[in-house]
């Protein structure tokens, strides 16, 4: 097998006749990459799958029930490890005809020049016919990835993605089955520092775009469950600090005393949800309450500075409080996410 190519993996549920056009047209361009892994992930008719073994240069895995795109893809990649532990990567596209053949070939040619990057074929949303669906869930993501991981991603929900081989390792450990697989790759990229590319594919949509099992609010809960769950435990940790500091401040008057109890109470109550809930465990309890506590310390000053200046302002602390408070959360997930209960 060529060492110095990726080989594509296809996970597919149910898919039609386009999934053969889509194989037969890669495999005229074969020269581009290694092998194709298609992942039958619980079709109830296998005939597809039992033309595509037929092919040359295609390998057909099997899950006999559907267990989700995430463990598709993790299926494939366990595969490569074992069998093209020699190649470069992976590169990812979907089943459903939305990635053109071409495309692919564009997204391993890049990636094979540029291995050691995740590679995304990013679509063009500023288009006029994309689904709403599409759009509002993309810039939605967007937007979430710039304030969370300070990381600005034209197309974070594409499935076609050159993943470096040692990218791979991390993806395995993940228990991200479904959708939110995608979503939590982009997340470990940036935390093991790999350099993002992308390369702007055709945008290709079926009216409705009836052929995608993706389900927008059930998925949707799915892919950003953890940032919901963060914003939740947030919002109660809120509910106590403020309610904490208006009442010692009432008492005492005394800004940076109201504050720092307030936050000793509140940070505790935060922390012990976001370790057993939210992020998990990143370390031993010692070191991610050590990390976790001078953080907290860091910003308790940041917030006192920021509420004393809207002081300064004339802007009461009752109100400059939760203004103050508001910045403080847009910094602390991803800082909690990378400095606190990222793995040792």
């Amino acid at each position: 097998m060529r060492a110095q190519l990726p080989l594509v993996l296809i996970p597919a549920y149910q898919p039609d006749e386009r999934l053969l056009d889509v194989v037969d047209a890669l495999l005229l361009q074969s020269e581009y990459f290694a092998r194709i892994v298609i992942i039958n992930d619980g079709s109830a008719d296998a005939s597809i799958f039992d033309a595509l073994r037929e092919r040359q240069q295609v390998t057909v895995l099997t899950h006999e029930q559907n267990r989700g795109k995430g463990a598709a893809l993790k299926t494939g990649m366990r595969w490569v490890t074992e069998h093209a532990s020699q190649s470069i990567g992976v590169v990812t596209a979907d089943a459903d005809g939305q990635h053109l053949p071409d495309d692919i070939i564009a997204v391993a040619k890049a990636f094979a020049a540029q291995p050691k990057a995740l590679w995304l074929g990013s679509r063009n949303f500023k288009q006029e016919d994309i689904p709403f669906r599409s759009w509002l869930g993309n810039n939605f993501a967007r937007a979430t990835f710039r304030l969370g991981l300070r990381v600005s991603i034209p197309d974070t929900q594409t499935g076609l993605r050159g993943i470096p081989k040692q990218l791979i390792p991390a993806l395995l450990e993940t228990d991200s089955d479904r959708y939110e697989f995608e979503l939590d790759m982009l997340i470990i990229t940036k935390q093991q520092g790999i350099a993002f590319e992308t390369l702007e594919i055709t945008t290709v949509y079926e009216r409705g775009n009836q052929s995608s099992h993706f389900k927008p609010l059930t998925d949707s809960a799915i892919i950003y469950k953890k940032f919901l769950k963060f914003s939740g435990v947030g919002i109660a940790s809120a509910a106590l600090d403020y309610g904490l500091f208006a009442l010692i401040y009432g008492f005492t008057g005394e800004i940076l005393l109201a504050i720092a109890l307030a936050r000793l109470a509140s940070g505790i109550f935060n922390f012990s949800m976001n370790r057993q809930w939210v992020f998990g465990k990143g370390g031993s309890l010692r070191r991610d309450a050590t990390h976790y506590t001078l953080l907290a310390a860091v910003l308790v000053l940041l917030n006192y500075g920021l509420t004393k200046g809207l002081m300064w302002l004339t802007i009461s602390p009752f109100i400059g409080k939760p203004a103050a408070e508001v910045i403080v959360f847009l910094l602390s997930y991803r800082l909690q996410k990378k400095l606190v209960f990222r793995s040792a």
